[in-house]
């Protein structure tokens, strides 16, 4: 089976660090990943521990490099940007250092929209290539054609880990192979341990877990939505139970129409043939690619011609699908193409010069992530007030508009950006209600209220500190003193029920900036008053309310009764 790497980028983020790399970078004859991990953090690409620009890669810097957070984050955009195209190895004999390819030094260039020639990019990909000598696996796939096709032939829909069990584990070229992998996945659809039994047998026979095997879906899913030839739905037909599936939209099934006819070129036929023909289909490899994300081809056009000509009678006068930059070693595709890259500076971005922080880093490990992931329904009974409607409503309107959670979370967030008390209070109070929690908040100007907001419970009540982004964009360290002195004076006044070992909170708009120190302060107050203050921001408290109300996901709430320090939940 193909083995995806499981990187969390998106196609907006690739475009940005690859821009950011390229303008760094270009002058040197090569670059490391120590000069990727550098340019990305100080270009603020990357944060490590709350932290971004030289304090994440002092924070990061350790001797041992899988536990090096630049370097693993810069690791992940060179597999990725590799497997795209743009970037190249240096060296026929290892993997590192890298250098910009041709398609790469485009977009990074580009000043537009470049999805076009992103598209071509991960049409590009196949199995195998001259530059993936170490794969685990052996399959012969160009694997987006082929996971097109299978998504057409199986009535549009998927489930993700069918394409573990189909596409990723079959040769393409290969007919017979891939009309049974068809059979043998509609012979698994209408019962779902019949699918989970498959994908587990298909676990132990790669000698994985079924999690990392799970985990090999998420960057060719990703690469497939941002090329908008898939969109996620929910589906009980295929196994008869509710499902998030994947669905082909009407551009993929375009697109697989456009390309399914092609003289397709792969690294077997390519290395069949003399010099002056893989020359040939270097270039009218290249030139295609950038021809269909509609770059102005005409500089180049008579070469385009005599190429064509010469390769007719192996394409039979098809175009051709052929991505030399992923495909076929640097100094090949850069003799054809007439230019040379791996000149000029030497590298010298280094992270030794970045102090290690290892103390520093084990404090700032308390920050715990909540994931979302136990079946929920939204408490509606508790939104009684407007401004609980007026959200609810909200929400309702940009998810029947086909927005997706994470778009519905980044579009609030950026609304509340410069909410006051007024709108900001409720606001707190009405995503707490809809996680389950009987909250209340209080006026601004009611000096009776020693807390801003509370969660009202028959044993467990929590007081909560909250700043809006307007008293102060980042939670401080005043905010971290006055949940304490809310969750004293609780316990001395008795206005609501609760015990000592009961967490007191603090919520506002953007996570503390000086995270180590608030980290400190948090484990000093436990020591010294033995009460648990947790930290929250307003994108994770959005995220879970909205994963309740549109996905019916949420969380495990006995951890907000003893949260101590940061929590992070994202969708």
């Amino acid at each position: 089976m193909l083995r995806f790497r499981n990187p969390g980028t998106q196609y907006s983020t690739q475009i940005q660090v690859i821009k950011q790399l390229y303008n760094a970078l270009h002058d040197q004859a090569y670059f490391t990943l120590e000069d990727m991990a550098v340019v990305i953090a100080q270009g603020k690409l990357m944060t490590a521990y709350g932290y971004a620009g030289e304090d994440a890669l002092r924070l990061s810097n350790t001797d041992q490099e899988s536990m090096n957070s630049a370097l693993m984050n810069a690791k992940m955009y060179a597999e990725v940007f590799r497997m795209l195209g743009w970037v190249t190895p240096y060296s026929e004999k290892s993997s590192y250092p890298m250098v910009f390819t041709y398609i790469g030094i485009h977009v990074a260039l580009s000043t537009g929209d470049c999805s076009k020639l992103y598209e071509q990019c991960v049409l590009g990909i196949s199995n195998p290539t001259q530059l993936t000598d170490n794969m685990r696996y052996d399959e012969k796939v160009r694997f987006f054609k082929c996971a097109l096709r299978t998504f057409i032939d199986l009535g549009g829909i998927m489930y993700k880990h069918e394409l573990c069990l189909g596409p990723m584990s079959v040769n393409d070229e290969d007919e017979d192979s891939y009309l049974r992998m068809i059979q043998f996945i509609k012979s698994l659809r209408g019962d779902y341990q019949r699918l989970k039994d498959a994908f587990n047998d298909l676990a132990v026979s790669l000698g994985m877990k079924p999690t990392p095997v799970d985990n090999c879906t998420r960057l060719p899913i990703a690469l497939m939505k941002s090329c908008n030839w898939i969109e996620s739905i929910k589906n009980k037909s295929l196994y008869g139970k509710s499902l998030s599936c994947l669905q082909i939209t009407k551009h993929g099934i375009e697109t697989y129409e456009k390309i399914k006819d092609m003289y397709d070129l792969r690294l077997d036929r390519y290395l069949a043939l003399d010099e002056q023909t893989q020359d040939s289909m270097i270039r009218l490899g290249t030139y295609s690619m950038l021809s269909r994300a509609g770059y102005d081809m005409s500089a180049v056009e008579d070469l385009i011609v005599a190429d064509t000509k010469k390769c007719e009678s192996i394409t039979g006068g098809k175009e051709l699908l052929f991505s030399p930059s992923q495909t076929i070693r640097r100094t090949q595709v850069e003799k054809a193409l007439g230019f040379k890259m791996g000149l000029g500076a030497e590298s010298h971005h280094r992270l030794d010069v970045f102090d290690s922080t290892v103390a520093e880093r084990e404090i700032l490990n308390n920050t715990q992530i909540w994931k979302l992931n136990i079946p929920e329904n939204a408490s509606t009974k508790l939104l009684t007030l407007p401004e609980d409607n007026d959200f609810l409503q909200r929400v309702i309107q940009m998810a029947g508009n086909g927005k997706k959670s994470r778009i519905i979370v980044s579009e609030l967030f950026d609304y509340y950006s410069d909410a006051t008390q007024t709108t900001f209070y409720p606001l707190i109070a009405t995503l707490f209600k809809i996680m389950g929690f009987d909250c209340s908040f209080s006026r601004p100007g009611d000096n009776g209220a020693r807390w801003d907001a509370i969660i009202d419970d028959p044993e467990r009540s929590i007081p909560i500190e909250i700043k809006s982004p307007t008293e102060e964009q980042h939670l401080s360290i005043k905010a971290i003193r006055q949940a304490l002195e809310n969750k004293i004076i609780l316990l001395s006044r008795k206005t609501y029920i609760t015990s000592p070992d009961v967490t007191t909170l603090a919520v506002g708009y953007y996570m503390p900036n000086e995270r180590a120190e608030v980290t400190r302060l948090i484990a000093d107050f436990k020591d010294t008053y033995g009460y648990r203050i947790g930290v929250i921001d307003l994108k994770s408290l959005l995220s879970l309310a909205v994963s309740i109300l549109v996905d019916g996901k949420g969380f495990d709430k006995e951890k907000l009764y003893t949260l101590e320090g940061l929590v992070n939940a994202s969708i």
